[in-house]
This record gives structure tokens, sequence and C-alpha cells, in this order.
């Protein structure tokens, strides 16, 4: 419920989020920018929405000398101190938002190349651009936020950097990951002591660490649309399973066993995330780190509201875990899990 209230609470203070991808090759750089059209339309003080709050296809053509002027006044390509031109190449609307597509004819072989941007900064200064600059082989996703608005696109990333990123990635992939929270939840209901909890957890890394390492090392990979609602089905497995065995000592096996699916689940997140081809192994480990981080961070709140529920149960005795509470917990667990799994399949 905390997480829950927290997470409303930024919803209700957007500080604004745009999504760049700039592909840098020889002789160009391509940018291409996701924004809410109620964000662009306020920066730019142009009329783009709808009745309904949808982006008008029209509107946004009319507007795009208007938007390609606003674009290279705030985001900028430059060589050695140099702006280099930038093109508005097309404004498409999508739904509530636009992407947008500009180029520049500095490309790998312009020495001292730099992105800047200042998008939204007027009207939402705590504005992030999460960016993925991809050159060659490589695609490392790069923050830019106020204060930190430039991005040098021929530098390699250090390591240090891509161990900070990572970890950061994969910490964040699980508090956003509410499948693999369900599934952990499920499967620690009935555990009250130390060491079931950490064959648990233990079984559950190691078995998607192998098929996170073997997927993203391309060695074997499963299409999204099977492992989502494979996913799902686990969640179903471990809840169910609460009501029909209670012996958490040896519930490492279906953490292991199941544990393997969602390791494909946090290879495609990897994946969208982005991999530097020049530091892969140093990325896969940085993110595995970061997902275990979180992860433990999560189980450890998960614990502790379970053991304060069994004191105030069972006040001034030893303290017990009540079939009601595991029994309640698990139900809309499976609830949850058979939403997703009718979501990721019949209504795909």
């Amino acid at each position: 419920m905390l997480l829950l209230g927290l997470a409303g609470a930024a919803r209700a203070h957007d500080p604004g989020m745009t999504v760049a991808t700039i592909v840098v090759d020889t002789a160009q750089t391509t940018i291409e920018i996701s924004v809410k059209g109620a964000d662009l339309a306020e920066a730019t003080g142009l009329d783009l929405l709808d009745g309904d709050g949808l982006v008008d296809p029209e509107r946004l053509d009319r507007a795009r000398p208007a938007i390609g002027d606003h674009l290279r006044a705030v985001t900028a390509i430059e060589a050695a101190g140099a702006s280099c031109p930038l093109t508005l190449d097309s404004a498409a609307a999508a739904d509530d938002g636009v992407l947008l597509i500009l180029r520049s004819p500095c490309g790998a072989a312009t020495a001292g190349l730099v992105y800047r941007t200042r998008l939204l900064q007027s009207i939402r200064p705590g504005t992030i651009q999460n960016v993925l600059l991809v050159a060659g082989d490589d695609a490392v996703p790069v923050a830019l936020e106020r204060g930190n608005d430039t991005l040098e696109l021929g530098r390699p990333v250090p390591p240090f950097e891509v161990f900070t990123r990572y970890v950061v990635a994969g910490a964040g992939h699980i508090f956003i990951g509410f499948d693999h929270l369900a599934f952990l939840l499920a499967l620690l209901l009935w555990a009250r002591r130390l060491w079931a909890v950490v064959k648990v957890v233990t079984a559950f890394t190691l078995a998607h660490t192998v098929t996170l390492s073997l997927a993203v090392l391309d060695v074997v990979n499963l299409p999204a649309n099977l492992v989502e609602p494979l996913i799902a089905a686990t969640i179903i497995a471990a809840a169910v399973e609460n009501f029909f065995n209670r012996n958490v000592e040896g519930r490492w096996k279906t953490a292991f066993v199941l544990g393997l699916i969602h390791g494909f689940g946090f290879a495609g997140a990897l994946t969208a995330y982005g991999l530097p081809r020049d530091a892969l192994l140093v990325a896969l480990a940085s993110f595995n780190i970061g997902v275990e981080v979180g992860q433990l961070a999560v189980v450890a709140m998960m614990l502790l509201a379970l053991v304060l529920i069994d004191r105030m149960t069972y006040p001034g005795s030893e303290a017990a875990r009540r079939p009601a509470l595991v029994y309640g917990l698990s139900t809309p667990i499976a609830l949850l899990g058979g939403y997703w799994l009718i979501e990721r399949t019949l209504l795909s």
C-alpha cells in the first residue's frame, strides 16, 4: 500500500518525461523523440490536441514548421563546439503522443560530436529524457536532465558508468515488475524461517540468471508472446499451491523451475533497455545485480509486514502464520495472474 501511495504521489507531481533514440552513422545522426502531445503543445504554445486530448494529425501537420523551430532552439547536435544543421524530417501523431524524427549531416566521422537537449525544461524543470544511443552494434541507455543535458556521442562509455547504469536499471525493473513480485510473494507466504526464505530466493536467483544469460548471449531465445503468458501462469501456479502445500522448505524447487521462465522476461526488459556490445558482460552482470538488490529489498519489506501481522494476530504468545492470511493473499494473487494470462493471450 505504501509503494502504491508513493507511485500515486509521483504521478500527481509528474516532472515530465521524453524518450529519444539517437542513431549515429558515419555520415549522419538521426534522433527519434517521443513526447506527450499535451507537453509539446504547452512548451510551444501551439494548439495540437482535439477535444478528447489526443493529438490531431492535421493540426500537427500545420504546426510542423513552428515545431521544427522550437526543437532547434532546445535540441542540438554539435561538433567541436559548433552547431550542426538539424532538420525535422517528420512529426507523427500517436494517440496522445508525438513521434519526432530529426536528422543532422554530422555523424561518427565528425570529431567532438555531442547531443544537447533542453526539451520541456521551460515548463518542466525536472524533465528527464531517457536516451538510447545506438552506434554500430552498441546500444547504450543514458538519462539526461537539467544540469546534465549533454551526451558525448563518440565517446565509449567507461565500464564503471555501464555498471552503475545497469544496476539502477535492474533494480528499477524489479520495482515496476509487479508480475515478478507477485510470484515471489506467493512463494513466500508460508515462510517463517530465514533459511526457507534464503533457499527460495537463491533458487529463483540462480534460475533467472541462467535463462537471462542464455537469452542475452543469444544461445536460447523465446518469443515475448510466449514468455509473458507463461510468467502469468507461474503466478497462478505459485498462488494455488499455497492452498494445498504448506511445506515452504521444499518450495525452492518450484522457485527454480518456474524462475527459469522469469529469466526470459528479464532478458526481454534488458534487451529493450539496450546493450553495449563492447561491455556486454559488464552490462549483463550489472543488470542482474540490480535485479537482486531490488528483489532483496522487496522481499525484506514483504517478510517484515508478514511477521508484524503474525505478532499482532497472536500477541503474547509464539507468533504463527494464520492460514486465513495466506489464503486471503493467495486468492487475489491467483486472480491477478489469471487477469494477466487473459490480457497476454486473448486480449493481446
